[in-house]
């Protein structure tokens, strides 16, 4: 079996439905920007990918998946997809990180006062804080666990010479 990552847009898409901007482009039909969207949120996904690989060394291979049909070759748990998902967000938001971080450069302190609330900013960057520690969280979790079973991973000490 396979996984699709079509099976991981959907979800995506659900927990980002807000976002009219990711959805809806001009002077195109609904087909053509639901394929937009699917190409944003590829890109994103295979950065969910690199980050789960950077930080945990996963039962399987993520990287290893067919580009033509977009397709993992393993199946992918609920956990999986989820955690995929979560990362996938994380670095939707991370996008809208730097460019706050590109508008606070380019404008003094009083034109940031005047045009764009410090409450508004401060929320927003602890939200990402927070989407981030969670997705920490869930990859720790994710690595310390047998991804089928669910059962805590448990260290053969007697692998080890003393």
């Amino acid at each position: 079996m396979s996984t699709t990552f079509e099976a991981i847009y959907e979800p995506f898409f659900y927990k980002i439905e807000n976002d009219k901007d990711f959805f809806v482009y001009y002077n195109i039909t609904s087909d053509e920007a639901l394929t937009l969207a699917k190409q944003r949120a590829k890109s994103l996904l295979i950065e969910a990918v690199t980050e789960l690989v950077f930080n945990c060394n996963p039962d399987i291979d993520f990287t290893n998946y067919d580009k033509t049909t977009e397709t993992f070759f393993e199946t992918l748990t609920n956990n999986e997809i989820n955690l995929l998902v979560q990362l996938m967000f994380e670095k939707y938001l991370e996008r809208d990180i730097a460019k706050l971080k590109a508008f606070k450069v380019r404008f003094t302190p009083s034109d940031l006062n005047m045009f764009s609330p410090a409450n508004e900013r401060t929320s927003f960057i602890n939200m990402y804080n927070q989407v981030q520690y969670q997705s920490n969280v869930m990859i720790s979790n994710y690595a310390s666990r047998d991804r089928l079973t669910g059962a805590d991973k448990i260290i053969d000490y007697s692998a080890y010479e003393y």
